[in-house]
């Protein structure tokens, strides 16, 4: 079987043709939700902190924050998911779906993707945390460039170990959504076995995204709320590509209630 990147793309915009506006609106939803519960950490001035324990705290809540967020992003992707499927979801609360469906087994997979990509970020955070959060330009730190330096070089090196890892478990989540009752362990396994012989393709998928990516931060990251649920999308036509799941036939005048 072999995945065409181009192909994968043209049937994610055909998905969200007509569905474009509620996936924007779950994805305005899901931004101001993750940003709340960012805001809510940093504003507990626990990282501004020279208590290491209040430190470490911090780092703590922050996980919690991104395991928080990824459920909701969960939900997110079960919407794009049906329209890939031809199945458009009719249900208030969808960004919920996971908190109230199998939440710890989502949790357990996320957890597990998160460990084996961020990790790598470590040596960079490092260099990171030594960069003050409020600098005097009249009295900079003889080592604050040198700590910048090293962050930005460390973090562009922790991104080859981590997208090469983060690659064949990237349609865990999708499993999830299609084998209800799966568990973690299941879905990681799943997703390795389906991207075996594809990672090569569905990375040229990924960069295909970039050039995007940059417009969108060019717009201040207004067109992420675009770019997003169009990525998202194309996974869910990667999944149903390589699984073999057989697409339902499309409900017609489906409204969408947030």
């Amino acid at each position: 079987m072999k995945l065409i990147p181009k192909e994968i793309k043209r049937r994610a915009r055909a998905s969200l043709t007509g569905y474009y506006t509620p996936a924007v609106s779950l994805t305005i939803s899901l931004t101001l939700f993750t940003t709340a519960l960012s805001l809510l950490v940093t504003a507990s001035d626990l990282y501004a902190s020279s208590v290491l324990l209040n430190q470490i705290l911090y780092w703590v809540l922050y996980g919690i924050t991104l395991l928080l967020s990824a459920l909701l992003e969960a939900g997110l992707i079960r919407f794009l998911y049906s329209l890939s499927r031809k199945q458009p979801l009719r249900e208030r609360g969808a960004l919920f779906f996971a908190f109230r469906s199998q939440a710890d087994t989502y949790i357990l997979t996320y957890a597990f993707r998160y460990l084996i990509t961020l990790i790598w970020f470590v040596p960079a955070l490092y260099f990171y945390m030594h960069i003050p959060l409020v600098i005097d330009p009249a009295d900079l730190p003889a080592d604050l460039f040198f700590n910048i330096r090293m962050t930005i070089l460390l973090a562009l090196a922790a991104l080859v170990p981590a997208v090469f890892l983060a690659l064949p478990y990237c349609l865990a989540t999708y499993v999830l959504l299609d084998k209800p009752g799966c568990t973690a362990r299941e879905a990681l396994q799943t997703s390795r076995r389906l991207t075996r012989g594809q990672r090569g393709r569905i990375f040229r998928l990924w960069i295909g995204f970039l050039p995007l990516c940059i417009l969108g931060l060019g717009s201040f990251g207004l067109g992420f709320l675009w770019i997003q649920p169009y990525f998202h999308t194309a996974m869910g036509e990667v999944y149903l590509e390589l699984s073999g799941s057989i697409r339902e036939p499309e409900i017609k005048d489906v409204a969408f209630i947030q």
